[in-house]
């Protein structure tokens, strides 16, 4: 299972995702395609219950997940697309890996649905 992101792209390697870890990626997915608030996604993602950080021992580990990468990125993305955050406008190679900033944005009237492809077998 694969994820792109075609506006950055952003590729990771997921792995075979299993159980609640499969569940989870894809109610990710379907949020982040129903370009659901920005704020509400990151609680989702990121709350000290979410089931990315069961089974890792260490922050690091969390960091360095594929599982983690991924959906960084769709929060960052849709942070974008809602005009929460803004992009980094050089993208060179020293920053391939980080192509947004946190710089807060002043409207979020340019929301447009997400566009990412996810490479994984799950239904649009």
């Amino acid at each position: 299972m694969r994820y792109v992101n075609l506006k950055t792209k952003f590729s990771v390697e997921l792995g075979s995702l299993a159980g609640s870890e499969r569940t989870f990626y894809e109610k990710a997915v379907r949020q982040f395609r129903q370009n659901v608030d920005w704020f509400s996604f990151e609680d989702f993602l990121f709350s000290p219950g979410s089931p990315i950080y069961a089974q890792r021992r260490s922050h690091l580990e969390v960091l360095r997940d594929p599982v983690y990468l991924a959906l960084k990125d769709m929060w960052l993305q849709l942070g974008v697309q809602q005009g929460m955050i803004a992009r980094r406008k050089e993208v060179g190679p020293a920053h391939r890996r980080r192509v947004t900033s946190v710089t807060p944005s002043s409207s979020r009237r340019d929301a447009r649905p997400a566009e990412l492809l996810i490479a994984t077998g799950v239904a649009p």
